[in-house]
């Protein structure tokens, strides 16, 4: 089926605004990430905060990948999920006490904890294996918002500050690893080898013995349609040997890279409006139901199954604010009210930051895996806004 009559089919059964997911994209990602790292030994693990839909996460347990989590409600979906506790790594900064207590009980494979000061309000008796989160002091050559490991960012301990805790854990803590993820949507690989090189010359300094190191995540993807992403090639030949010399399995948190490109949201057009400074597409979803381009501005692909005459317009939700827009100065083939349109790559941080901004209902998800759509979450109902109150 090609994409034009899918996105078709799945807007004609299941109405719009709606999120299509197609597995196969999820497959063909995932064999590219085993393929890249297959000479080194790895264990890749699903980062829950990129796509939290209960059906994605059991097929990226078929497809034998761990569970990275940032939050109590994403540790118990992971179990929910079929995840065992030793499949889940506990990560993100400012958890608290009863949490770190919570995962003790539990068994976790392992927490990733985000500076002295966490580990010093882990009660005594309170037995975790953890992996020290670092901070390189790295630019990852990204978006301010989404880099994590620059020394003004909130994430992690520098590596100075690193010498002295790492000799000194109490004896409840086990220290398994080093945790190292400088930030998201990385398309350059040298900002990974000047992180790895650190992290190495860390643990020859210190003397360490580990069980693993992770190296966190954050592959770009070709959100511009022009090529460019994370080039494996390079990968492979400047980073991989990188990660052999530890000697060590090799623990990566990944969720942009497998699931955004196999994510589409599709809306339709409500208004065209033509105005003597600007035209304005108007659809049937918003910053409600995808949030990164009002959030910081960023860059999704859009098409229209339309057949007009090219116009320059901004393409925008009908979310009473102005930073409700979608996309910017977009030149596309101009829609008719009730033609669909396509935004691509949002399979990652798409419905998982959506809200009921303006009292929104979110919409509904659907998985495609090549022969049937299956929904696997319904379109939310003006009832399941007032069921709370």
């Amino acid at each position: 089926m090609k994409n034009n009559e899918l996105f078709l089919k799945a807007a004609k059964k299941f109405g719009t605004p709606l999120y299509l997911y197609d597995l196969r994209i999820v497959e063909e990602r995932i064999k590219k990430v085993e393929d890249a790292l297959k000479n080194v030994e790895h264990k890749v693990f699903f980062a829950f905060k990129s796509n939290s839909n209960v059906h994605i996460l059991k097929f990226m347990k078929k497809m034998h990948l761990g569970a990275d989590i940032v939050s109590l409600n994403e540790y118990k979906m992971a179990k929910y999920a079929g995840f065992k506790p030793n499949e889940i790594i506990v990560n993100g900064n400012g958890k608290k006490v009863e949490e770190l207590i919570y995962y003790s009980k539990e068994d976790v494979a392992c927490v990733n904890v985000d500076s002295k000061e966490e580990i010093e309000k882990v009660p005594k008796d309170v037995s975790l294996r953890v992996a020290l989160r670092i901070n390189p002091n790295v630019d990852a050559k990204t978006h301010p918002h989404i880099s994590t490991g620059l020394k003004e960012n909130k994430f992690g301990i520098s590596l100075e500050d690193a010498k002295d805790v790492v000799h000194s854990f109490p004896s409840n803590l086990r220290l398994v690893g080093l945790h190292c993820h400088i930030g998201s949507q990385i398309t350059d690989v040298s900002p990974f080898v000047e992180a790895i090189e650190s992290l190495k010359k860390f643990v020859t300094e210190q003397n360490l013995k580990l069980d693993f190191i992770n190296i966190g995540g954050g592959w770009g993807i070709d959100y511009l349609k022009n090529g460019n992403e994370m080039d494996l090639g390079k990968y492979k030949q400047e980073v991989v040997p990188l990660l052999k010399s530890f000697d060590l399995p090799i623990y990566l948190e990944l969720g942009r890279y497998i699931i955004a490109p196999a994510g589409f949201l599709i809306a339709r057009v409500t208004e065209v409006k033509k105005t003597a400074f600007k035209n304005f597409i108007v659809l049937d979803t918003s910053m409600s139901g995808l949030l990164r381009p009002s959030l910081y501005g960023a860059y999704h692909h859009v098409e229209f199954l339309s057949n007009g005459e090219k116009i320059t317009a901004d393409i925008v939700g009908r979310v009473c604010e102005t930073g409700d827009t979608l996309a910017k100065k977009r030149k596309v083939p101009q829609p008719k009210v009730g033609d669909i349109g396509i935004i691509y790559d949002v399979g990652a941080y798409g419905y998982s930051m959506s809200s009921n901004y303006n009292l929104a209902l979110r919409p509904a998800e659907v998985a495609f895996d090549g022969k049937n759509f299956q929904l696997i979450r319904r379109r939310e109902t003006f009832e399941d806004l007032t069921r709370l109150f």
